[in-house]
């Protein structure tokens, strides 16, 4: 008897504690969901949102009534913010500058260590992210710059020449068929894209003859950016698993897509480190490397090395590889599915851009109903949904409650970019909204924020802005994205969520304009 008393006494406690840790939370944190020994709250992410999480916890503010909820991803308290004000806050305020050490991060460098710009945080940050704007500036990078603009209307003209004529060349056949006109989005945009960026970072590009180790490059890149998730999958929550389940938890093809983009940029590297001459710097590349010499004569190695500086590389030519032609893709299936949009885009540049010329960046101050679509497009479809997780660097308060130190903090920008109280009727795609009452593009209608703000604004943004205006125009004016035999139109809910969101692959299917 007494024994069943005490197990009985036992189980109650057990009952007790185990409840008590499942709904305990700080004092002034967020509501939020419960959690569970090792997953946290990720499991009823996954309940209310399996394929997008960052809808899943969107549903949260229904839930719990607020647009600030509390939660845990594995060990780590967070907090997700889904409406204006607390998004604006997260990206500006100095003392939610900090990231996240999550494991999907480490395993980008060889030793799991957290090199690089994106997941970085502290003095080697911002020394590593100041140094490098400064000195690709004066190649061309966040600023207009004529001979960059030069560069990028030549590759796109090899793009056209592709569409027009098919593939001359054995890797081309996975981007384009025989006899043009069908090519396969998001991956063929990408290799134009990669030569404008390496323009400015090496003063090199490769001719597409040369150019298939490069769409192995644009193909890991993608594996990785499909095989995380915005929270940091189960990897970064349970690292341990890699060796329990190393398929079924996609350490293998992290691992694989890790480890050729590293080597890819180690060998970029290397060659101009064997190939160094003091008198004679050929690019930025030569004067990081000027840098990291002077700093290792003077003994200081933790802030200018060789890996360091490789996996910042990676940092800044991530997007020019990958998430240009991603977000160029969404704005193609938006167009597909609006085609008077379409016509209107190509009506403006037959009005503005002569014949027998590419648009160019001058020809933007009158494209304003062009600049709307494609500012819409990057609303539309939020790249990063969740940016890239930040952290609080001391105990502060948010919307009236409180953040202790080291919490993870979510500024939801597709929950700012989906919001009715800011845009009315977020889910329709229309260009208007950022035009005045002239049809001229208003700034000051434009509230979206597809780069973030503040210290960890996206450092590409006018790169990409750029880019992606003359890739936009120079498309719509010479062709028609129409359905090809046995396409359908684009079916929004099989774009895939990963670090960032991607559209399925497939074909497309274009007419030269009459």
């Amino acid at each position: 008897m007494l024994t069943e008393i005490l197990l009985s006494i036992c189980a109650v406690i057990s009952l007790y504690l185990c409840y008590r840790y499942a709904v305990s939370r700080p004092e002034g944190f967020p509501p939020g969901p419960p959690r569970i020994p090792l997953f946290g709250s990720y499991l009823f992410m996954m309940l209310a949102d399996k394929k997008y999480l960052h809808k899943g916890v969107l549903k949260f503010t229904k839930w719990y009534k607020s647009d600030i909820v509390g939660f845990h991803v594995g060990p780590f308290p967070t907090v997700a913010v889904h409406n204006a004000q607390g998004v604006r806050e997260i990206l500006n305020r100095r003392e939610f500058d900090g990231r996240v050490p999550i494991f999907l991060a480490q395993m980008r460098a060889p030793e799991d260590e957290l090199l690089g710009i994106f997941f970085r945080e502290g003095p080697v940050w911002k020394e590593q992210r100041r140094f490098i704007l400064r000195y690709l500036r004066d190649f061309g990078f966040g600023r207009r710059f004529a001979e960059l603009e030069l560069v990028i209307q030549e590759e796109i003209t090899d793009l056209l020449d592709l569409i027009r004529n098919g593939p001359r060349y054995p890797h081309e056949h996975e981007l384009s068929r025989p006899g043009g006109y069908r090519v396969c989005v998001p991956n063929v945009w990408s290799p134009f894209t990669y030569n404008a960026f390496f323009h400015i970072m090496m003063n090199e590009r490769r001719p597409r003859s040369e150019q298939a180790e490069v769409l192995q490059l644009i193909k890991m890149g993608m594996q990785f950016q499909r095989k995380g998730d915005d929270y940091g999958k189960m990897l970064s929550i349970m690292p341990w698993i890699r060796h329990v389940f190393p398929s079924w938890s996609a350490y293998d093809v992290l691992t694989t897509a890790n480890k050729f983009i590293f080597e890819f940029f180690e060998k970029i590297i290397d060659h101009h480190i064997d190939t160094y001459d003091e008198n004679s710097e050929r690019n930025f590349i030569d004067l990081y490397i000027k840098q990291m010499k002077m700093d290792h004569e003077q003994g200081q190695t933790d802030v200018y090395y060789r890996t360091q500086f490789i996996l910042a590389l990676v940092d800044f030519a991530f997007p020019a590889f990958t998430a240009i032609g991603v977000q160029f893709t969404f704005l193609i299936q938006y167009l597909l599915l609006y085609p008077d949009v379409l016509k209107r885009i190509q009506s403006e540049i037959d009005e503005v851009v002569d014949d027998g010329r590419l648009p160019t960046l001058e020809d933007r101050k009158h494209l304003h109903y062009t600049e709307a679509a494609i500012r819409e497009g990057l609303r539309i479809e939020t790249l990063v949904p969740s940016d890239v997780p930040h952290r609080a660097l001391e105990d502060t308060e948010l919307l009236g409650y409180k953040i202790p130190k080291h919490t993870i903090v979510i500024p939801s920008l597709y929950a700012y970019h989906a919001d009715e109280r800011v845009w009315g009727d977020p889910t329709k795609f229309r260009p208007e909204r950022f035009l005045d009452e002239n049809g001229k593009l208003s700034l000051k209608k434009d509230v979206s924020l597809p780069f973030g703000a503040g210290k960890r604004l996206c450092a590409g943004e006018t790169f990409a802005r750029n880019m992606l205006f003359l890739l936009t125009t120079a498309m719509c004016q010479n062709f028609n994205f129409i359905l090809g035999p046995g396409d359908a139109l684009p079916d929004l809910t099989k774009n895939n969520n990963g670090l960032i969101i991607t559209p399925y692959d497939f074909w497309l299917q274009l007419e030269e304009r009459k």
